[in-house]
């Protein structure tokens, strides 16, 4: 059951109201997928920005019950192909860093230092961020008009999707070593909301929700992204440290 909770945590950390899992989903609104497109313009020119994420997971198979939660936060620079992340769990801190086209994730104790996974360069290397993956989820998904919602007393708009199993598993895949799966028989839901800013079409935060079952263990998680300083000067450094203590086939245990 703990391999299911890290595949839900990793499934919703890669990946960013309505449900797709075997019927196919209404036809997207056309004033969401306006409003989708609005927002894909108005980071385009975007070069830097930090979000606050927060995730719960929660899993069960017949007595027996485990869950988690994950707070953190980050830094992006497009500009220099830039990213930090830092996560952390009720036992441990871990911290992860985009440089270019290879992605570090600290890894656990006793082993320390970093695996290493390629980022893909078949789309631009802004869809390798939080903020641009989740945006890319709803452009691949049907999309729905939901109107004016207040979130933490501001006016925002939010649209909903149906993000597909497929879709899901393109928008992890843009990180090559990806080890997560989702046939069509773990996936039992996913559902997604976005809220923007109405006068600047920027998001203000997503939220991804999946459950999947394996082998008779099921396991829920939500994940939440809060954006904020767009466009404020960022410098994002990588320790020495990164470069000098590799694992090139990923962390020791992770698979």
């Amino acid at each position: 059951m703990r391999r299911l909770v890290l595949a839900v945590c990793l499934a919703a950390l890669l990946a960013g109201c309505g449900s797709f899992v075997g019927d196919s989903p209404p036809p997207s609104d056309e004033r969401a997928v306006a409003a989708i497109e609005e927002a894909n313009n108005s980071i385009a020119a975007v070069e830097s920005y930090q979000f606050e994420m927060g995730m719960h997971v929660a899993a069960s198979d017949g007595d027996q019950s485990q869950s988690a939660r994950v707070d953190g936060s980050g830094a992006v620079n497009v500009s220099t192909k830039r990213m930090q992340a830092t996560t952390r769990t009720q036992d441990q801190t871990v911290e992860t860093y985009v440089d270019g086209y290879k992605a570090y994730q600290g890894c656990q104790d006793p082993w320390g230092g970093y695996g290493v996974e390629n980022v893909s360069r078949s789309e631009p290397w802004a869809t390798a961020t939080p903020l641009h993956r989740q945006l890319l989820l709803f452009e691949r998904s049907n999309v729905y008009w939901q109107g004016n919602e207040t979130l933490d007393g501001t006016r925002t708009v939010l649209v909903t999707a149906s993000p597909s199993t497929e879709t899901l598993q393109s928008v992890m895949d843009r990180r090559q070593g990806s080890s997560v799966d989702l046939d069509r028989g773990s996936l039992e839901n996913a559902t997604a909301r976005l809220w923007l800013d109405p006068e600047t079409n920027r998001p203000v935060q997503s939220e991804l929700r999946l459950k999947i079952s394996q082998r008779g263990a099921t396991a829920t998680a939500t994940l939440t992204l809060h954006y904020t300083d767009y466009g404020t000067p960022v410098s994002v450094s990588v320790p020495p440290d990164v470069y000098d203590n590799q694992y090139q086939l990923g962390c020791p245990g992770s698979n």
